[in-house]
């Protein structure tokens, strides 16, 4: 893995909490934006990470991991 690949995966884990129970693996983000749950670990994984780049993209989790809020965005594209 690379040091950048590393860094948004460390970013990442700061925005989730997993659960198990049985046959049913969920990923939620913290901030009660998504979840995703299934009995395939992977697709699960694969799925919550797409979410969570696109949230992440809009700047809705820099009060945890820092970088432009949305509104910063928005103002940023207005001007």
């Amino acid at each position: 893995m690379t040091i950048n690949a590393l860094a948004i995966a460390e970013k990442f884990e700061k925005c989730i909490k997993r659960k198990e129970s049985g046959l049913i693996y969920k990923i939620d983000c913290i901030l009660g934006l998504w979840g995703v749950e299934g009995g395939c670990k992977e697709v699960v994984e694969t799925e919550a990470f797409h979410y969570w780049q696109q949230y992440e993209s809009d700047g809705e989790y820099s009060s945890i991991i820092g970088g432009q809020s949305v509104i910063e965005k928005l103002k940023q594209q207005l001007t």
